[in-house]
């Protein structure tokens, strides 16, 4: 999995005035909390390029005072008219306590169903879990190749170790569209006989 290092500066001021102040320079105000303590810092906006504009989920490796910290992004706010980031919050990784994140879901393969005219839609794009840090993946990948016409791929399909899905097994991630040509000759066969 790719991680993104991001080095911040401690933060000496806060408020409004000092949170003005650095935005204008073009950094982020951010915090870092779940581990021993919470911490304020702030770093260049540029820093979270890779980590927030991106369909991908990745770690991020925050320096701060001579140390390193293993965290995910937790939240962001962006001004709702300019739509530029106004903060970030990070969670610590920290070894034996599980973490919630939202991964994508990726299909691969060919659908049996499509050489006969389906259509593959994927229901979920994106899937929440829960699972310890060193059991963090980029994503989920779906193997969709014996996915027939009418078939619908669920949760409980997906062969994952030690993640815990945050949705039931039954709700459906892809399935199999039957085309319109598909229906009405089943329909005109039906009425044949």
């Amino acid at each position: 999995m790719e991680t993104v290092v991001v080095t911040g500066t401690p933060r000496t001021e806060l408020g409004k005035k000092a949170t003005r102040a650095l935005r204008k320079e073009g950094n982020v105000p951010c915090s870092l909390y779940g581990g021993a303590e919470t911490l304020t810092f702030f770093a260049p906006v540029t820093a979270f390029k890779r980590l927030i504009y991106t369909p991908e989920f990745r770690l991020a490796e925050v320096q701060l005072n001579g140390k390193s910290y293993k965290a995910i992004v937790k939240d962001t706010q962006f001004d709702p008219v300019k739509d530029e980031l106004l903060h970030v919050d990070l969670q610590e990784l920290v070894d034996n306590v599980p973490v919630k994140v939202s991964v994508p879901l990726n299909l691969k393969g060919t659908a049996k169903g499509s050489a006969v005219g389906g259509k593959v839609e994927q229901v979920q794009r994106r899937l929440n879990i829960l699972a310890l840090p060193k059991d963090l993946v980029s994503g989920i990948e779906l193997d969709i190749t014996e996915l027939d016409l009418g078939g619908i791929l669920r949760i409980s399909d997906l062969k994952t170790e030690n993640i815990k899905y945050l949705l039931s097994g039954s709700n459906p991630v892809a399935r199999m569209a039957v085309p319109r040509a598909a229906k009405e000759a089943a329909a005109a066969e039906g009425k044949k006989k």
